[in-house]
């Protein structure tokens, strides 16, 4: 509580320090040069279109030109552009989650309703198996830091990524783009929209299909990290009149992939895999209806959404080559997948119904209040075996769990005086959760034929923010706010106990307190942004994957955690035509109070460790310049066209990789770029990624000594090396 203390009171120093620097907004600097006044932002962070400057929490933004420009696909991409967010990865997809200031799942999700930091569509939740799914045809990205549960529910404690579809539009357009690289890279996309019936009703499509190969050799087969991908999205839009509006639209996706697991890391191994079997398939399909009528003092909106989640998941348990240094045993031994294998089939999905009253544009008042109802199901077949480990990696699990809920919420900002604004607002929810997994045999020489377990779990709970917010002009603002996060308990997805008939002990819910000041400007005449705050977040009996790679015990335990940091961001526009983009984010954090049975479960784990996948900095910047060809000498052959490049840098500071902090991910430099033309509707562009040929470790877990040798092995995964192509886009 100290940390916070000064952090809050830090911040509300730099904020009022920032406040001399304030100048009105011109259209013209000082040297006589003219400017462009930077768009006044419009978010929905508070499922009301407002300005962003009357947020009073953090909120990062990415544009359709930047998602475009910056070739942002999916949530890989994306997190790579948000100071502060980081998505631990072991080397697959349906596996992936997120981290937003030190907050989220310890090591792994412990089941399929872990909702720390959820994507939504247009304010429609996804699963957490789709945390890297497709970014495609947006207007922009909301990420909404902190807990987001008094509006979004779904025990979003971390944060909220928030996808805003391009809506259908009475004037006709569309665009068809074109890629390929390297590592036979391949992408095409494209969209139309107009009107179908005139003034009354609108359409849009969308789709987009890309793929790349394997860049991984694999002495067992085809080289790993080859994927595919097919997007769609359909929308209507219905206004019959000018009170009503209602959003019908529907999308879909499919992923195929070959998936880079651990392989083996020591014994003097080269970057090489050993999988006889690893492929994925994903398939996501979202469904969402908003409807909208304005009433003279406030709109009606009911939302109704439905999202599933399939994913097919085939692996060898151990790579060929870390099994063999592990056991001292040749690699032949554990090629064949009938005795090397986890395979995953799962199930996913969510309905969710809303109704919600807000206050109208303009109003005296900014409110909300709603109420929710939902259902999360989840189907997961676990199949697996491995010899070496007899029962405990032999049989197949059948688990499903329902997760039905409602809410009832509201917020309201209140005129304090002046300029000062008072939010307070809150939810009040009851959650149940039904259980059941049946485990069958293979026939493994000490394991029962079958056992059963079921369960039953009920919460009540409230979760809530109150900010202050101070508008020192149009263009400077500050707030300092509370949020109280919540996230249920619940049965874990894995038992290794179960083949001796020994049932899983179900895991504790997760609260936290999270604190926040920070200010938000724009300065020199409007081309300079910035947005900065300071967190602290004291999380109790967060949730934690306990798993041992020696014995593959594992249990859904919970461990406190306490994290603190810092983030800055913003734009500059140094010149016309040049800008400069930059973000930093500092965040440390620790687990506390570890109990005797987590620590002898996690190898290295003691009271202090550092947070899994949580880096001490990340770090974004970009610079980007466009001009007319004119300058270039170039207009008697491309007429009014216009020349741009950009360049684009990450860095995700080193982090342990696990809980017991015996595996140190190193620092990761990514750098990105692009240059093109564009005229008279048309653009042609060359691109590259990783530029720095940066091919890090994702994730990596230690598996002890070595039969052979006695050193040190572990199991990594690698990401992509450098890649580079061209493009071409024609818009309607």
């Amino acid at each position: 509580m100290r940390r916070s203390t000064i952090l809050l009171a830090s911040s509300l120093l730099c904020s009022t320090a920032l406040t001399p620097a304030y100048a009105e907004p011109e259209t013209q600097s000082e040297n006589g040069i003219e400017t462009e006044t930077i768009e006044e932002i419009t978010v929905t962070a508070r499922k009301r279109t407002e300005k962003l400057r009357d947020i009073p929490f953090s909120v990062e933004t990415i544009s359709r030109t930047e998602l475009e420009e910056k070739r942002i696909v999916d949530g890989t991409t994306a997190l790579r552009d948000i100071a502060g967010a980081v998505k631990p990865s072991f080397g697959d997809r349906s596996n992936d989650f997120i981290i937003m200031r030190g907050v989220g799942a310890v090591l792994f999700p412990l089941s399929p309703d872990d909702s720390s930091v959820l994507t939504f569509i247009d304010g429609a939740p996804t699963s957490i198996a789709a945390s890297n799914s497709a970014y495609f045809d947006l207007q922009r990205v909301e990420v909404l830091k902190g807990p987001q549960s008094t509006l979004f529910g779904r025990n979003t404690s971390g944060g909220a990524i928030n996808l805003i579809p391009i809506l259908p539009s009475e004037t006709p357009e569309g665009y068809v783009g074109v890629e390929y690289g390297t590592d036979n890279h391949r992408l095409i996309e494209g969209a139309l929209a107009g009107a179908i019936v005139p003034e009354k009703v609108a359409g849009r499509v969308a789709f987009r299909a890309r793929g790349i190969d394997g860049f991984l050799s694999n002495t067992e087969g085809p080289e790993l990290g080859d994927e595919t991908s097919y997007v769609g999205r359909g929308s209507l839009l219905f206004t019959p009149n000018e009170r009503t509006r209602w959003l019908i639209s529907a999308s879909g996706e499919k992923t195929d992939l070959s998936p880079i697991y651990y392989t083996l890391q020591g014994d003097g191994m080269e970057k090489l895999a050993g999988y006889s079997v690893a492929d994925e398939t994903l398939e996501f399909v979202n469904l969402n209806s908003k409807f909208e009528y304005a009433f003279d003092a406030f709109t009606f909106t009911a939302q109704t959404s439905y999202h599933k989640a399939d994913t097919v998941s085939r692996y060898n348990a151990l790579d060929t080559y870390l099994a063999s240094a592990m056991s001292g045993l040749p690699t032949s031994m554990f090629a064949d997948p009938d005795t090397n294998h986890i395979y995953w089939t799962r199930h996913e999905s969510r309905a969710t119904q809303e109704f919600r009253l807000t206050s109208n544009p303009g109003s005296s008042l900014s409110w909300i209040a709603g109420a929710v109802g939902y259902q999360d199901t989840a189907n997961l077949i676990q199949s697996v075996s491995l010899w070496l480990y007899g029962p405990l990696m032999a049989g197949t699990d059948d688990y499903n769990q329902t997760t039905t809920g409602a809410a009832v919420f509201g917020e309201v900002t209140l005129p304090v005086w002046d300029k000062l604004k008072w939010t307070v607002g809150g939810r009040l929810t009851h959650e149940s959760k039904d259980f059941d997994n049946l485990y069958t045999s293979d026939g493994t020489t000490m394991a029962i034929p079958s056992f059963a377990e079921q369960g039953t779990m009920s919460y009540g709970f409230w979760t809530g923010r109150t900010s202050l917010a101070y508008e020192w002009s149009p263009n400077l603002s500050s707030w300092a706010s509370v949020a109280r996060g919540y996230k249920g308990g619940g049965y874990g997805v894995f038992n290794r106990a179960a083949p001796f008939g020994v049932a899983r002990d179900p895991y504790d819910p997760t609260s936290m307190i999270a604190y926040e000041i920070g200010s938000r400007g724009s300065f020199l005449d409007n081309r300079l942004n910035l947005s900065g705050a300071l967190f602290y977040n004291d999380v109790s009996q967060e949730q934690i994957t306990a798993f041992n790679t020696l014995t593959l015990e594992s249990m859904a335990l919970n461990v406190d955690v306490q994290n603190w940091g810092g983030e800055l961001e913003g734009s500059y526009r140094l010149a016309e035509g040049w800008d400069v983009g930059f973000g930093a984010a500092y965040t440390q954090g620790e687990l506390l109070n570890v109990t005797s049975v987590l620590a002898a479960l996690v190898p290295g784990l003691v009271d202090g460790n550092k947070i899994p996948g949580v880096p001490e900095w990340t770090f974004k910047a970009s610079l980007a310049h466009r001009t007319h060809v004119e300058k270039l000498g170039l207009d008697a052959q491309l007429g009014d066209a216009q020349a741009y490049w950009r360049l684009d840098y990450s860095f995700i500071g080193e982090r342990f990789a696990e809980a017991g902090n015996l595996f140190l991910l190193e620092a990761s430099h990514l750098l990105a770029a692009r240059a093109g033309l564009e005229w008279e509707k048309r653009e042609f562009y060359l691109f590259g990624s990783n530029l720095l040929n940066d091919e890090t470790i994702s994730f990596g877990q230690a598996y002890g000594l070595s039969a052979a040798t006695g050193e040190q092995i572990s199991g990594v995964s690698y990401v992509r090396g450098r890649t580079f192509g061209l493009g071409a886009k024609v818009r309607l």
